[in-house]
């Protein structure tokens, strides 16, 4: 018996580990066939990989629009020594966070004009090469390979007011929390109606095959149910965890704790498209299933 061969029974007696339980699971359960489906395509096109460079370019995106944001705050700390905190309540960041953004940000008008143009042109900019990755992540998950955008300009001007929509809703939620306190968590619960709606919105304009909007659908409950539960966590956690490594490490702990949150952001936007992809394909195969070939008489 050689080495090979004697490794196999060793490797049949191995216990099955956590994702071999959770496969074995979903076989069982039929109507989470498309879920399987979306995690065989995920891991078959390198879905964690696809989400890191997504994740590089919208921190891309978010640099210069931190930046405008950053002058912006300088401009109103100017003029009212109290509206950083005011803000902070609003979207659930520490005062201390943006009193210090905006104490570092005040400028003199006419250079505050000028920071604020530059900071718009590098946003578009940013958000051309972010619908793109974006869209490579939705042309390899419907069709496999990647094709050029046909609109970049008007592609990355749709990712702003998505990015603006979606900062909105985390903004009216959080100036709910900071009045109404424990009972903000229906309103919060309620924003992913419009979360649901930004991104439904988005993925019409993606590609998507030859599939109508209503199989559009799963993908944007995940984004709108991910999107929430990261606003949660947030303002409950992150925007601590922020602070904390600004204290702690300086820029470069609140660049890894933005990373990370942006790539759970990512991979929810690449799972959103798997899933989409899969389900649609294994319902169109269900519909029209191979015919057997006729067999004709000898």
């Amino acid at each position: 018996m050689t080495g090979a061969q004697a490794a196999r029974p060793a490797e049949q007696d191995r216990p099955p580990g956590r994702r071999e339980r959770l496969e074995g699971w979903l076989r069982r359960t039929p109507a989470l066939d498309p879920v399987l489906s979306g995690l065989a395509r995920d891991r078959a096109l390198g879905g964690s990989l696809l989400a890191g460079a997504l994740a590089f370019r919208l921190f891309g995106v978010l640099l210069p629009l931190a930046l405008l944001v950053a002058a912006s705050l300088g401009y109103a700390a100017s003029a009212d020594s109290a509206a950083p905190s005011e803000i902070g309540d609003s979207i659930g960041i520490g005062e201390a966070t943006l009193s210090s953004v905006a104490e570092s940000s005040k400028l003199a008008s006419d250079k505050a004009w000028a920071v604020g143009i530059f900071a718009v042109v590098a946003l578009i900019y940013a958000s051309v090469k972010a619908v793109r990755a974006v869209y490579a992540v939705h042309c390899l998950a419907w069709k496999g390979r990647v094709e050029p955008i046909a609109h970049p300009l008007r592609g990355g001007l749709g990712m702003v007011a998505a990015v603006i929509a979606i900062g909105l809703v985390w903004a009216a939620v959080g100036r709910a929390r900071a009045e109404l306190g424990d009972g903000a968590l229906a309103i919060a619960l309620l924003a992913v109606v419009p979360f649901f709606a930004v991104w439904l919105l988005a993925s019409m304009r993606l590609p998507h095959g030859d599939a109508p909007p209503r199989a559009l659908v799963p993908g944007a409950l995940l984004v709108a149910a991910g999107l929430e539960t990261i606003q949660l966590g947030t303002t409950l956690v992150v925007a601590k965890q922020v602070e904390r490594a600004s204290a702690t490490y300086g820029s470069l702990g609140v660049a890894f704790a933005i990373l990370i949150w942006l790539f759970v952001v990512s991979r929810i936007v690449v799972g959103s498209a798997m899933l989409n992809a899969a389900r649609y394909e294994s319902r169109a195969r269900g519909a029209h299933p191979a015919r057997a070939p006729s067999r004709t008489a000898a």
